[in-house]
């Protein structure tokens, strides 16, 4: 019964959101010791451990080393202090699945299935698609020459194919040895004293919808009894199923962090629904005591925060320590977090051999307003192929071979920490398919002066919405767009759509043209009629057309049958009715 109206449930959702939303059992080992992979064994110390740090929804304002003056981030700030800022570092895509899709391979997500035009990221835990098993991640590539690899905090790339516990799309089927955290993501289903962000929030009208077919089916058994088709029994009998049922429907979408807010440790559901204020501090100890266990050999360590997309829960200490309010409590809690994992790595005398990372996945969301990130003078945000969007705050510290106090302002990109550490740990990116990112030590060493990237290709779904065109001479960089968001007036969002829709956007013929060196907040477009509009245009065009020559089509892992919720996908502590547990975080 439950199963059914879960399901029943779900698909309602579902159709719901599609309609109101597109028109206006693995053994568990101790915290932070990773199995031993095929390759085990201590590097040669030419090759450096890695730390990836990656935060949620994060504006490049956000930051005080990139501006910001009222959010504290002394530990961010560090690693850009002692090592290089990125301030033309771009995510591959706007939305949290595809630009991780990205960041993990090295390929926009175009290549591997995970962009889609209608769902731009996946809604539930119980969907069937997936970063497919293909696609080599750089975990894959460094544990197969002898690193320990991990994953703490936001996965967001899928988790069953076909049953509940097959695992198809799990960290640990990606090449990780040891995974702690989110198999989905952090959102407002999160907080108990909120409502649900995936339903209530995408469609605002639930209830109504819910309570309208209810009535709707009482209505007809009615007109069924006046028209002598029922007896006044199965009218009464029909009528308190459907009131069970309309019952049943309202309190699972009342509920819904249950099934959303899955903690999970290598393969086991370790608590559910996850609790938010205590699990930035269980992130940091998992990556900690990962450090530690693993100082006497080469590692990757891949923290991937949940702050500070919503829901906005900190600890106590926490709580009101920012003057941005709960937003930037989460940020400080987070840099917090950068810092422990900083110190131990002093402590274990590895501050020199470890190539630290740290960015967001794409623009902070201007739809939430103080709630959301600050995108500094770039227009637009989440959700959009705008500077807002898709420039985020990088930095790199690796005391070999870069310098304190690096600015690079050439364009690079999240995908090109693949082939750069994969180059440091002695391997190679696969030569089986095509890789998007460069290596970029080169221009972190100050040996290269220009971006390795002459184009790079900004989607929307998997249409190109904007191309970025470096010359290999001068300091310019172009960015073209082929289409734009259609925001709110009088805002850079798109408040009605909870995002900004790409197929809605507005189309450009001839497209717009903008200077990101002389107008980074793409305020003036060039000329039309310019000479040097054309000529750079014309080679937009024809990169552009080559590069879609090189996307071969593959399944799309964000259609509708992908992420439709299966009940038989969901991952749950236990059998009904035991659904919940909490993590037993004794030593």
């Amino acid at each position: 019964m439950l199963a059914a109206v879960y399901t029943w449930t779900t698909t309602l959702l579902l159709l719901i959101q599609l309609f109101d939303t597109f028109p206006g059992n693995a053994a568990l080992r101790s915290p932070g010791v990773a199995k031993s992979s095929a390759a085990a064994g201590k590097h040669p110390p030419k090759h450096p451990n890695f730390v990836l740090l990656m935060a949620d929804d994060l504006g490049i304002g956000d930051v005080g080393c990139f501006g910001n003056d009222t959010i504290r981030t002394p530990h961010i700030d560090s690693i850009a202090a002692y090592g290089a800022k990125l301030v033309h570092h771009i995510a591959a895509d706007s939305m949290c699945t595809p630009s991780r899709a990205a960041f993990l391979t090295g390929r926009y997500p175009i290549r591997s299935g995970m962009v889609s035009d209608k769902f731009r990221v996946l809604p539930y835990p119980s969907c069937s698609g997936g970063l497919p098993r293909n696609e080599t991640t750089f975990a894959e590539i460094l544990r197969d020459v002898g690193y320990s690899t991990a994953l703490i905090g936001k996965w967001h790339q899928g988790l069953n194919r076909r049953s509940w516990s097959d695992h198809h799309y799990h960290p640990l089927n990606q090449g990780f040895d040891y995974f702690y955290g989110l198999p989905h993501g952090n959102l407002r289903d999160c907080d108990p004293e909120d409502e649900s962000e995936t339903v209530v929030r995408r469609v605002p009208y639930i209830y109504r919808h819910i309570l309208l077919v209810a009535l709707l089916g009482l209505t007809t058994l009615l007109i069924l009894k006046e028209m002598g088709l029922l007896s006044w029994n199965v009218v009464i009998a029909l009528s308190v199923v459907i009131v069970i049922v309309t019952s049943c429907f309202i309190g699972l979408v009342r509920s819904i962090g249950v099934f959303n807010c899955v903690l999970m440790r290598d393969h086991e559901v370790i608590e559910q629904p996850v609790q938010l204020k205590t699990l930035a501090s269980r992130f940091t100890r998992e990556a900690i005591n990962f450090i530690t266990q693993n100082q006497n050999r080469s590692f990757l360590l891949f923290v991937a925060y949940v702050h500070p997309h919503s829901a906005l829960i900190t600890s106590d200490k926490f709580q009101g320590r920012s003057k941005h309010g709960r937003y930037g409590d989460c940020v400080e809690e987070m840099d917090w977090s950068v810092g422990q994992i900083l110190a131990t790595l002093r402590k274990l005398g590895l501050h020199d051999d470890t190539f630290v990372y740290f960015t967001s996945d794409h623009g902070g969301e201007v739809e939430l307003h103080n709630e959301g990130g600050w995108n500094g003078i770039y227009k637009g945000g989440k959700g959009q192929p705008t500077e807002g969007g898709i420039r985020v705050p990088a930095a790199i510290r690796y005391s070999r071979s870069v310098k304190p106090g690096t600015i690079i302002a050439e364009p690079t990109s999240l995908m090109d920490i693949l082939p750069t550490i994969t180059s440091l740990a002695g391997s190679r990116p696969p030569n089986n398919c095509v890789i998007d990112g460069k290596d970029i030590l080169q221009l972190l060493t100050g040996r290269e002066k220009v971006s390795p990237h002459k184009f790079m290709f900004h989607y929307c779904g998997k249409d190109i919405h904007a191309v970025r065109y470096r010359p290999r001479f001068g300091n310019t960089t172009y960015k073209a767009y082929y289409a734009t968001p259609r925001w709110t007036p009088g805002t850079h969002g798109c408040s009605e759509t909870f995002t900004c829709l790409c197929s809605k956007a507005r189309r450009h013929d001839p497209p717009l043209l903008y200077n990101l060196s002389l107008d980074p907040s793409e305020d003036h477009p060039l000329d039309t009629s310019d000479i040097k509009y054309m000529e750079i245009i014309n080679r937009i065009r024809d990169a552009k057309t080559e590069h879609q020559r090189t996307v071969i089509p593959v399944e799309d892992q964000l259609s509708w049958t992908r992420v439709l919720p299966k009940p038989w996908l969901q991952p749950f502590c236990g059998l009904p009715p035991l659904l919940t547990c909490k993590e037993n975080t004794m030593p």
